[in-house]
């Protein structure tokens, strides 16, 4: 379970994309303690047949007291850029809610050795915007690109996240299936609920990984929701799905699909 800051912050993290059209090279947004050190390295992206590969320039000048890099696909479709601030909260929430994202486990290793990531879970003609964000002990240093995809590996079946009747639980309607899976192999399926409990934090709880294609999320969130003094009301929510995907040695966790948002009563 975990705690944050508005959904809002969250979204822009991952959402310093240059408003280009087709692949561009990335826009550097750092830390305050690393300006000097990270401004060297620079971020690319293009379309090759097997998804899309990112390229780190001069990645050999990572600094060495970074300690983990994620890299982040948000899969926009053909969705236009928001007016974050114009938008309110619930605006942002049903936005942040409308976007599938992935982001890489352990490609730490294989960046700085080769300064490349090939992310292949991507749908042609589909816009991504990709963001690699570098871990020390202090702060996160962000960069970020975009590319529209033009080849690799996606669901060939659309796949939905429906919550009961009761609204404890949800089911997918399918099980995931690729368009190819002779390059890789997936897991298993986790599963979490966000409740948005005030303009300026929300509640999360996430399942174990399972085969099992349904998740029964109470009692479990309305009892961590109380831990933390949530008052009794009604509050919107939502579900996702993910499978942890694993191409190339990189491990993936991959957002399937996500629940329609629902009134959630405590």
């Amino acid at each position: 379970m975990h705690h944050f800051k508005a959904l809002m912050s969250i979204s822009l993290i991952l959402s310093f994309a240059l408003v280009t059209f087709g692949c561009a090279t990335s826009k550097l947004v750092s830390g305050k303690n690393h300006v000097s050190d990270m401004a060297e390295i620079k971020l690319s992206a293009e379309t090759v047949p097997e998804g899309i590969l990112v390229t780190f320039s001069n990645f050999s000048k990572i600094p060495l007291e970074i300690k983990d890099i994620k890299v982040i696909f948000r899969d926009w479709g053909s969705t236009e850029e928001p007016d974050w601030e114009n938008a309110e909260s619930l605006a942002q929430f049903n936005y942040v809610h409308g976007l599938l994202e992935s982001f890489s486990i352990n490609g730490m290793e294989q960046i700085r050795q080769t300064g490349t990531i090939i992310f292949p879970f991507v749908q042609s003609g589909h816009k991504y915007f990709i963001t690699a964000l570098f871990y020390n002990d202090e702060d996160i240093s962000t960069i970020t690109t975009e590319c529209i995809a033009d080849g690799g590996i996606y669901l060939n079946r659309d796949i939905s996240l429906n919550i009961n009747n009761n609204l404890t639980g949800v089911e997918l309607s399918d099980e995931p299936e690729f368009t190819s899976e002779d390059l890789f192999e997936y897991q298993k399926i986790s599963y979490y609920i966000i409740g948005l409990i005030s303009d300026y934090w929300g509640s999360v709880v996430g399942s174990d990984t399972t085969n099992v294609l349904s998740w029964d999320f109470e009692p479990r969130f309305s009892e961590v929701l109380r831990e933390n003094g949530v008052a009794n009301g009604d509050y919107p929510a939502y579900a996702g799905a993910n499978l942890i995907i694993t191409y190339d040695n990189i491990s993936w966790i991959m957002e399937i699909a996500k629940s329609p948002i629902f009134t959630y009563s405590l």
